[in-house]
């Protein structure tokens, strides 16, 4: 009897089993619809959540594209600023063009009549000697030897066009902002105007000088050691007047960052040398090249 017990379970533990198996099921079921449930917040949260960030990423971009707007703007003015100045040193420099070719022009008619006066003196000279010759034979052979007219070919003046050549290609070199790129980001809308007006500012600024020379004499070396200065990197104008004692007074206007004490001693054949400096006045001791003569 406790065989077949054995093999044939009774009701009691069929009855359980199916008990279990259908509570099994309910739970499997239940933790289902939890997990479904659970996903269906978490995505509407997601949702919720995208918005507002999609929001704060509009409003980003719409901050930089107004500090683009605002970079744009300053350095349009930077642009229009720079072309103004860079136009009105070109119309300087043309100015000093001129000067420099109606000097030379200038020289070489100095230089033909010079040609000429020597000429006529020779040829003077030599009919002088003519006239005191009596015989013929001798006076021919004389006559054959009479000066031959100068021939006049236009004189070199290279010398000076490596200078107008180079102001020229600075004026004409483009400043390094024009190839800045626009700041964006956080903080740009403040960061790059100011960056631009700065630029803008430190471009105008434009500062003045007085450079007392001693050692000039000739009216020549004072307007060349004038035009020189004009040459120098960074000079914007320059002005002279004569001082009490001999001295003369050259007023000049140049960029923030020129160092004027430091270019003056290359000025050529002036020898200058910076014997003090002082707010707004440097002293400058020259050499004459004219007074050599």
């Amino acid at each position: 009897m406790n065989e077949t017990a054995a093999r044939h379970p009774n009701r009691f533990l069929a009855d359980l089993t199916q008990a279990m198996r259908s509570t099994a099921e309910t739970a499997r079921q239940a933790t289902i619809d939890q997990c479904q449930a659970d996903a269906k917040a978490y995505t509407e949260k997601l949702h919720a959540r995208t918005d507002d960030e999609a929001a704060s990423l509009r409003k980003a971009a719409e901050a930089d594209v107004s500090a683009i707007r605002d970079w744009s703007k300053a350095e349009m003015e930077r642009i229009r600023v720079e072309t103004e100045q860079r136009i009105s040193r070109r119309r300087e420099l043309l100015e000093q063009e001129l000067q420099e070719y109606n000097s030379a022009i200038e020289l070489e008619i100095e230089r033909v009549q010079s040609r000429v006066s020597a000429f006529e003196g020779e040829v003077a000279n030599f009919f002088e000697q003519l006239s005191q010759e009596a015989d013929p034979t001798v006076f021919a052979s004389m006559a054959a030897q009479m000066p031959d007219s100068p021939s006049f070919e236009e004189a070199e003046r290279g010398s000076l066009a490596p200078d107008l050549r180079a102001r020229r290609e600075q004026i004409m070199r483009a400043s390094p902002e024009a190839s800045a790129s626009p700041q964006t980001g956080p903080g740009a809308e403040d960061a790059a105007p100011a960056s631009s007006q700065a630029a803008v500012a430190k471009a105008a600024a434009v500062e003045s000088t007085q450079v007392v020379v001693v050692g000039l004499v000739s009216v020549a070396s004072i307007a060349t050691f004038k035009r020189q200065l004009g040459r120098l990197p960074g000079v914007k104008n320059v002005g002279v007047s004569s001082g009490p004692d001999g001295e003369f007074i050259f007023t000049v206007g140049h960029g923030s960052d020129t160092s004027l004490s430091q270019i003056i001693p290359t000025l050529p054949a002036f020898q200058a040398r910076v014997v003090s400096e002082r707010d707004g006045v440097l002293n400058v001791s020259a050499h004459d090249p004219e007074a050599e003569g």
